[in-house]
């Protein structure tokens, strides 16, 4: 059975597919000169219009669930759907023909759908009626200046100088209300990581809200997409403060030192205007001490006092805290050794001595300097001011190693200045008491005569010139003839004889 049938199978097998082709060549033809209508369906987007006829009723819209497309089918022969494509066709929604579903709840806008590549004849666009959906709420309108930020850190011993918006930097802004009343402020931020010289660049403006968090933009339409921030780098260099006053303490007060945090501030500026610069002095009228009693505590904004074309590279900087320290004026009485005082302005071939072990010193200073002060802690010298042999008074003068300690009352100490009998003798143009002098290395003779050098000049007897010599009229005592380089004699004998000084008469000097 199974054989039989098998064998009509493939019997004449080649005529069975040749009529086989022939059928579906036949179909393709009918099928081709035929060309049936077909419905297929297709998507676009839609496009809106007379968006001014919400915009203008103070409203906002926006598609529901931001779905802006439209399925739709179409009827058209084969041979045309291969040709057409979603792109082929546009819709759109006439704003201006919204309507309110009171059904749903919802204003809806009719669409329109067309096709420009075939017309109606060729093309039916299915003529069910649609919406697309559409939320609505007020507009809401603002306008806000935008501020220039920075990113990143400048290259070391630089610093940000001036940072601007070029061009215009007012932002408007329009959108959902809701959103809008959100924006707080605005900022457009240039990157200046590692920068060492001035930098320029377009960047986007980004909107905060109060909490500082960014705005989503994407249903709100700004005036300006981007904006142009220019940065200007300086160097920085530190430098010293310094704090002067004007005034005086309360009596019995002395200020003591000026102290204040920061001592030293950064500042930025052109290499031209820093190089030179080293401290920043505030005017001593900022800090007037007059008739204070205790420390005075306040904050000064030095601001006001950098230099020309220059800031502060923190502004944190600006506020100094100052204080001026004030103490009571304590006294204490010293006795200072008086022999390691020198003697100034002695004259040549005198001696002096001092006539007291010590000499009280009254020192007046800050109480704090007062502590552990010694006589150690005092230098200075007496003058002798080229006074004669006797006992004198001098007048000392007294320095106090502390910075805020002084000597309180004038310091003397009495003395004894006499001749001295070691100092060389000799000397030209040495003047005489009421006797002779002589010159040079002369020696006196018996008779009262003196030899003479160059110039002598005598007392009350008769000098010679050169090689002469004088003749003593009197006795050559107390105010004798007396000889030294230019040293008068203040009640002495002659210089030079063995007898000379503390009124001794000459040797050979007459009666």
């Amino acid at each position: 059975m199974l054989k039989r049938i098998g064998k009509k199978l493939i019997n004449n097998l080649g005529l069975k597919i040749l009529a086989l082709l022939s059928a579906l060549v036949m179909w393709m033809v009918v099928a081709n000169i035929d060309d049936p209508m077909i419905k297929r369906p297709y998507k676009t987007s839609v496009l809106p219009t007379n968006e001014d006829y919400i915009t203008s009723q103070g409203k906002y819209y926006e598609w529901l669930d931001g779905d802006n497309t439209v399925s739709f089918n179409v009827s058209a022969k084969r041979n045309v759907h291969e040709k057409l494509s979603n792109a082929d066709f546009s819709a759109t929604a006439d704003l201006e023909k919204i309507v309110y579903d009171e059904k749903s709840g919802m204003w809806r806008v009719p669409i329109s759908i067309s096709t420009s590549k075939y017309s109606g004849d060729q093309v039916e666009i299915s003529s069910r009626e649609q919406y697309m959906d559409v939320m609505l709420e007020d507009l809401g309108t603002c306008q806000k200046a935008i501020a220039a930020n920075t990113r990143g850190t400048v290259a070391d011993g630089c610093a940000l100088g001036d940072l601007q918006i070029v061009g215009s930097n007012l932002l408007k802004v329009s959108g959902p209300a809701s959103i809008v009343s959100q924006i707080d402020t605005v900022s457009a931020t240039i990157n200046v990581d590692g920068m060492s010289s001035d930098v320029t660049d377009s960047v986007i403006p980004v909107l905060y809200d109060k909490e500082g968090e960014v705005i989503d933009t994407s249903k709100l339409t700004l005036s300006l997409n981007t904006v142009t921030v220019s940065a200007q780098i300086l160097n920085t260099k530190d430098v010293q403060l310094e704090f002067a006053t004007t005034g005086e303490a309360a009596d019995g007060y002395v200020m003591t030192d000026v102290t204040y945090t920061p001592g030293t501030v950064r500042i930025k500026g052109k290499t031209a205007v820093l190089n030179p610069l080293n401290k920043i002095t505030v005017p001593e009228e900022v800090l007037d001490i007059t008739g204070i009693r205790e420390n005075l505590v306040t904050t000064v904004d030095i601001s006001s006092y950098l230099p020309s074309g220059t800031s502060l590279v923190l502004n944190s900087d600006a506020k100094v805290e100052v204080t001026v320290h004030v103490e009571p004026v304590i006294t204490r009485v010293l006795e200072l050794p008086t022999q390691g005082i020198p003697i100034q302005n002695l004259r040549e071939g005198y001696r002096a001595s001092y006539d007291a072990a010590t000499i009280p010193v009254e020192v007046r200073g800050a109480q704090s300097e007062m502590e552990g002060l010694t006589a150690a802690d005092l230098t200075g010298s007496a003058d002798a001011g080229n006074l004669g042999a006797g006992e004198h008074i001098l007048e000392v003068t007294l320095e106090v190693n502390r910075e805020q300690c002084w000597i309180g009352l004038p310091v003397t100490v009495p003395a004894t200045i006499e001749r001295d009998p070691d100092a060389p003798a000799g000397g030209n143009n040495t003047p005489s008491g009421n006797g002779t002098s002589s010159g040079g290395n002369n020696t006196p003779s018996g008779d009262g005569t003196s030899s003479g050098g160059n110039n002598t000049q005598p007392g009350d007897g008769t000098s010679s010139g050169e090689n002469g010599t004088g003749t003593a009229d009197s006795e050559q005592s107390g105010d004798a003839a007396s000889q030294g380089n230019n040293a008068p004699a203040d009640d002495a004998g002659a210089a030079g004889s063995p007898h000379a000084g503390d009124g001794a008469p000459a040797a050979g000097a007459g009666e």
